[in-house]
């Protein structure tokens, strides 16, 4: 009774958690999914969890897997390919969203490859979890199969048959498929285990080959002189769901029309069942046609007479009526405008007569007075007390000595010119992992696996 007691309490107390889906279908294209699926309880962890909280969270683990990888790596009785699987499995969940400059994924596989590769004698060589870190690796390069001639070079898992499986995927997604069989055919001859595995891989690989090579190009459609009825489509002319239209067609319309008629038969005349013959309708006598100008006539105005007529710019006119009645006239009219009238002869002469008087009334014009200028004078100076304009002396530079030219000279990384079109472009670690996976290996290394 007291071991049913405790599963029943354990049952109902431990709830499972709660999972948002709208959270997680908010965050789908960020996620990017793996062959192996994630946790979805994971995911809402990190998906539900403010930013600034999350980063210092992040930040907290990843600082404590570095200290173990560090101390694994130092101490001999310890696992470091374990430590490092931990932390690279522990990146791959916590950033959904795979290689990115904040989970640094990508130079953290370089890292567990390369300091395992000759770790304590190369003893990891053989490994499977060694060997899936190489294979993760590879899926982040352009130059996939570089990698793998790598690990054949260096004798790295050759004992697995994923190796040659992914060697062989890589290769046949280039189109180079006689050298994925080769490398088929490797895998076999050296035993790699799983071996049903790898056979039967290497058996579907060939039937996609002969599928590929038995199966004829498709057929080129003709173009066809004939032209085609209007209305009538490929369709419905040939297949079944074309015959079955034209059988039911061919019974009738729905509404009682009368029989429906194919689309390239003739057009059928209509004929009275009474048998009548038509009529000839009354056509009306046009005795005469006119001519063209009266033809026309819609585009000619009328012709009316002007007298009589009443303007309808009514504004105008009230303008016009006020400034005629405005005028000064010789009547005597009063106005207030008054018009300037040239002066006659007589007219003047009197105004002459009347600014005489008034221009000898006018005071006479003082005489200008010239005005003198007296300069200066310095009593200290000797030359009679006219002050001295200092001439103007030029700078010149000092005689160049050894000493000072090389004190004074500028360091030549500030005075590099730039060359426009040549500059260095300066790529992050994980940009040039991804165009060259084994940068960081000497060149002894990688001269078996270059192209």
């Amino acid at each position: 009774m007291a071991e049913l007691e405790n599963v029943e309490q354990d049952v109902f107390t431990e709830s499972p958690p709660i999972v948002d889906i709208e959270v997680l279908e908010a965050a789908k294209e960020n996620i990017q999914p793996l062959a192996s699926g994630r946790r979805v309880t994971t995911l809402s962890a990190i998906l539900t969890t403010p930013l600034a909280q999350r980063d210092v969270q992040l930040n907290s683990a990843r600082k404590r897997h570095r200290l173990n990888v560090e101390v694994a790596l130092q101490d001999e009785d310890d696992d470091p390919l374990e430590a490092y699987v931990r932390f690279v499995n522990w990146t791959v969940e916590n950033y959904p969203q795979g290689q990115s400059a904040e989970s640094g994924l990508l130079e953290l596989l370089e890292e567990a490859t390369r300091v395992l590769k000759d770790d304590r004698g190369g003893i990891w060589r053989g490994e499977l979890k060694y060997l899936k870190l190489w294979v993760l690796y590879a899926s982040f390069v352009e130059k996939q199969a570089m990698i793998y001639r790598f690990l054949l070079a260096n004798d790295i898992g050759t004992n697995h048959a994923i190796l040659y499986e992914e060697y062989a995927a890589a290769l046949e997604r280039q189109g180079r498929r006689s050298d994925a069989d080769s490398v088929f055919l490797l895998g076999i001859a050296r035993q790699a285990q799983p071996i049903d595995h790898l056979q039967s891989k290497h058996t579907e690989f060939q039937k996609r080959m002969m599928s590929s090579i038995a199966m004829p190009p498709p057929p080129v459609p003709e173009p066809s002189t004939r032209r085609t009825a209007l209305g009538v489509t490929a369709s419905s002319s040939s297949g079944p769901l074309g015959r079955g239209y034209a059988s039911s067609s061919s019974q009738g319309d729905v509404f009682g029309s009368g029989p429906r008629t194919a689309s390239n038969s003739r057009l059928q005349i209509f004929v009275d069942p009474t048998g009548s013959e038509p009529q000839e309708e009354s056509r009306m006598s046009y005795p005469d046609i006119g001519t063209r100008k009266s033809r026309v006539k819609e585009n000619v105005p009328e012709v009316q007479k002007a007298a009589g007529t009443t303007l309808k710019n009514a504004g105008r006119a009230r303008r016009v009526a006020s400034g005629s009645s405005s005028l000064v006239t010789s009547t005597g009219s009063t106005s207030k405008i008054v018009p300037y009238r040239d002066p006659g002869p007589a007219e003047f002469a009197e105004e002459e007569s009347m600014s005489a008087p008034l221009t000898a009334k006018l005071p006479p014009k003082t005489p200008a007075r010239i005005a003198t200028v007296v300069p200066f004078r310095d009593p200290d100076c000797p030359d009679g007390g006219v002050p001295c304009t200092p001439r103007f002396t030029p700078f010149r530079d000092e005689p160049e000595t050894p000493g000072t030219s090389m004190g004074l000279a500028a360091p030549e990384t500030v005075m590099k010119p730039k060359v426009a079109g040549k500059g260095t472009v300066v790529l992050s670690e994980a940009e040039a992992l991804r165009k060259d996976p084994l940068k960081n290996y000497s060149a002894e290394e990688c001269h078996l696996v270059d192209d």
